[in-house]
């Protein structure tokens, strides 16, 4: 494998600042062998030469060296029987932000899930498990859950866990993570547009839904079904069919595409159109 001194890094990001449109592409492959050889050095020679102010062509092209790798990501993601959900939030937010590593993401759970051990532990019934995941969420790490993202990075699971605001979606993902390191049969269902986390009991069978626009309400089955009477539609059993871990993926895939449509963004757009292809497959 070819070794990379600092000078010749430097060379190439100089390169690229300067020579992007004539040797873009040349420079990019020698650039992810860099990466691939020794990402630290590749980051620390960066710091060093721009001082964390990076020209727009390097950051461009360290982005797509990213994200042209997500899609091997995607696609092993995709071929699996039972993909692991937070290894597609992992991979979504990588595209976000590049520098988002799946250990963060599983310590930050792990952490949280130990501090709830005590009041989960100690809940009497189903309701109060609820009541005291939300009580954590909403007032204890104080999350803010936004109504409709202006932004994709408000779809990056690893920004909520970082920065404690996101997507409903993303938050719906967080009380499935947590819940299921206890065990609890938690998944999510989409009711006519709505994502709600669905809680079973698997002893009296009895199912709870969680709004995570709303603070972590608690509803019933009966209050999903008046919501889809008062609009006018017809109850199927379908909208309580919990989402699949590759349906979760697609839909904030197609969430992205939806924002980056109306910002424009056709450079991000076709990677994550190519995302959604492959995943869909």
């Amino acid at each position: 494998m070819q070794t990379y001194d600092d000078v010749r890094l430097k060379a190439l990001f100089k390169l690229l600042k300067t020579e992007a449109d004539a040797y873009g592409p040349v420079i990019k492959r020698e650039i992810a062998a860099a990466l691939k050889a020794n990402p630290h050095q590749v980051h620390q020679v960066l710091e060093t030469e721009f001082s964390g102010n990076t020209p727009l062509p390097v950051v461009h092209t360290l982005e797509e060296i990213c994200w042209d790798d997500l899609t091997d990501a995607f696609a092993h993601f995709a071929t699996k029987i039972n993909p692991d959900l937070e290894e597609g939030l992992a991979i979504v937010s990588k595209f976000i932000e590049t520098a988002t590593v799946r250990n963060d993401i599983t310590h930050c759970l792990d952490q949280w899930a130990q501090q709830l051990r005590v009041p989960l532990l100690n809940a009497t019934n189903y309701t109060e498990i609820v009541q005291r995941l939300s009580n954590y969420f909403f007032h204890v790490l104080n999350i803010q859950t936004t109504p409709s993202s202006r932004d994709i990075k408000d779809l990056s699971f690893a920004r909520l866990l970082r920065k404690k605001s996101g997507s409903s979606l993303c938050v719906a993902c967080l009380y499935t993570s947590i819940g299921q390191r206890y065990g609890l049969d938690t998944n999510l269902v989409d009711l006519a547009g709505r994502i709600l986390i669905h809680l079973k009991n698997p002893s009296s069978k009895e199912s709870l839904f969680i709004d995570p626009l709303d603070e972590g309400k608690l509803l019933t089955e009966s209050d999903c079904q008046h919501y889809i009477e008062e609009r006018e539609l017809a109850w199927e059993p379908e909208f309580l069919s919990p989402l699949t871990s590759r349906q979760v993926i697609r839909r904030l895939l197609a969430n992205m595409i939806y924002l980056l449509n109306k910002m424009h963004d056709k450079r991000r757009l076709e990677y994550v159109r190519n995302y959604l292809e492959v995943i869909t497959k």
